[in-house]
């Protein structure tokens, strides 16, 4: 049986993430209008796995980062100097993107009070409006060097990890009526973050394999997910496309193996905007119908293409610009 070498999910990591990147904009193209056949719409559903294989390639990479700081004399000064590094890397380009956004937006009628709720991302947790992924990875950054450290201190941090997400597809999966609105939309939420967590545990879980260069059988690594896939699936139980990742990032890691160059440099462009692309992505499509709207009523935007294609491109190439500007001004620092 052929070997996966766990290692190449760290080799492929900029790769991955521009595959991560376009399954996010073909997953948000049915919120943008984009007229496709249904069996396009059901694929549209699927491509959260892009979330799923940022969440993967996030928690190995936390890992290595946390790594770094474990010969450091002052253990608190590492971890103070870590939780900075990781903040600084989301929330610079986020706070960029989303003061311009709710900028405009004030400009068109949003209040101030709105506006502070939206990019603080308590929006979110409140009403489901916003960068979902950034009032996600918030929480998430702040209990990682805690995760790590109960992970050195028990003897088996495998089955630790398993455990934990265990706990998660259970607390996820459970459903229950609550008389109040604000509550139940809460708790709608954290559901919606919760489900796609378990891909982040068991990539730092990983992590150390990836280290070693370790390998697992790739009847491991594809066969057993898609079983549990199949089986959450069937019996209604857990979010199941969320599994999907660990069938699909080995293939994808083995389909890099023969890729050609050019194809590589591509996603690695992609992977390395993948956080301004996401933000972006989710307000340009409003700008062009507010502020071009000649373009959005157009008859040459039937199904609305062309709309979309622009969302990709302006998109894409703002995402670069604050990307490069965040990287001096962060150097610089």
């Amino acid at each position: 049986m052929s070997q996966f070498n766990v290692n190449d999910i760290s080799k492929y990591r900029t790769q991955l993430m521009g595959i991560a990147t376009l399954l996010v904009i073909f997953g948000h193209s049915v919120g943008n209008g984009v007229v496709m056949p249904r069996w396009m719409e059901s694929l549209c559903g699927l491509a959260s796995v892009g979330v799923d294989i940022f969440l993967l390639v996030s928690g190995l990479g936390l890992w290595y980062s946390l790594k770094s700081i474990d010969n450091e004399a002052n253990s608190w000064g590492g971890v103070k100097c870590w939780y900075i590094r990781r903040y600084r890397r989301v929330l610079v380009p986020y706070f960029i993107i989303a003061g311009i956004g709710n900028i405009l937006a004030v400009m068109r009628g949003r209040t101030i009070a709105e506006a502070v709720l939206n990019i603080s991302t308590i929006s979110y947790w409140l009403e489901h409006k916003g960068a979902w992924y950034i009032a996600m990875l918030i929480p998430l950054y702040a209990i990682t060097p805690v995760h790590d450290a109960i992970c050195k201190k028990i003897k088996n941090p495998v089955y630790y990890t398993l455990v934990i997400v265990i706990i998660i597809v259970g607390i996820s999966s459970l459903h229950f009526e609550c008389p109040n609105v604000g509550l139940a939309q809460f708790i709608e939420n954290v559901r919606h973050v919760l489900v796609h967590l378990p891909a982040f545990f068991i990539g730092f879980m990983l992590a150390p394999m990836a280290k070693e260069e370790k390998c697992i059988s790739f009847l491991w690594m594809i066969v057993v997910p898609l079983f549990l896939v199949i089986m959450m699936k069937y019996l209604h139980f857990g979010y199941w496309p969320g599994f999907l990742v660990f069938s699909f990032v080995p293939l994808l890691c083995r389909l890099f193996c023969y890729s050609g160059k050019t194809f590589m440099n591509i996603l690695s462009f992609l992977g390395k905007i993948s956080l301004e692309s996401y933000l972006f992505n989710g307000i340009v499509g409003s700008w062009i119908i507010v502020y071009l709207p000649w373009i959005y009523e157009s008859p040459v935007n039937k199904g609305c293409y062309l709309h979309y294609a622009l969302v990709i491109i302006v998109g894409t190439a703002l995402a670069y610009w604050v990307n490069r500007f965040c990287e001096k001004a962060l150097k610089k620092n």
